[in-house]
């Protein structure tokens, strides 16, 4: 006995809210489950749904390349070359907002104009070097994750590793207070 035919479901674009219909492929319909999967009666629709209402920076980059100029306004290079807007405003592409500037340049402007240098941004404040997280290096940043304190570092004594407080000196074991435990 062959099986009972199941009933059309009823759809609607979402875009446009026509009615949808199972199509046709080489004579044949469209499969229920692939209907069910359908959100757009074509392809125009299902490009509709796509559109952003405010373009992405990267977008608004790409739509407006052709503005930009064919060398930098500060120092004449012809490599590597931004689109650098004076109000901030990718959006606003006015010929008085607009600056075509080399990466060096452009970097060179923002940190005179405001925008702070990420070098210059902290200082670790356990070896003075130059600061990531929490004003700590990388180094240091990474034994406050793991240890719980900047200062500690393993050593090997005898056969095990200890915690050790770099402060106290090169073999002392770091007292319980700064999280000392065996490793």
């Amino acid at each position: 006995m062959p099986m009972p035919r199941k009933e059309n479901i009823v759809k609607y674009c979402m875009v446009c809210g026509e009615l949808m219909e199972r199509k046709r492929y080489n004579g044949t319909l469209e499969s229920n489950h692939a209907f069910n999967r359908r959100k757009y009666c074509n392809l125009q629709c299902a490009g509709k749904a796509r559109l952003h209402k405010i373009p992405s920076i990267h977008a608004t980059r790409k739509r407006y390349a052709h503005l930009l100029g064919t060398e930098c306004e500060m120092c004449g290079a012809t490599e590597n070359l931004d689109l650098h807007h004076v109000d901030n405003n990718p959006a606003n592409n006015e010929p008085g907002n607009r600056m075509t500037l080399c990466d060096s340049c452009h970097t060179k402007w923002h940190w005179g104009n405001g925008k702070k240098s990420p070098i210059a941004k902290s200082v670790c404040r356990v070896c003075g070097g130059p600061g990531k997280g929490l004003n700590l290096c990388l180094k240091h940043y990474q034994r406050q994750k793991k240890y719980g304190n900047p200062y500690l570092t393993k050593k090997k004594l005898g056969s095990h590793f200890v915690l050790v407080d770099e402060r106290l000196g090169p073999q002392a074991p770091a007292n319980s207070t700064n999280g000392s435990r065996h490793v």
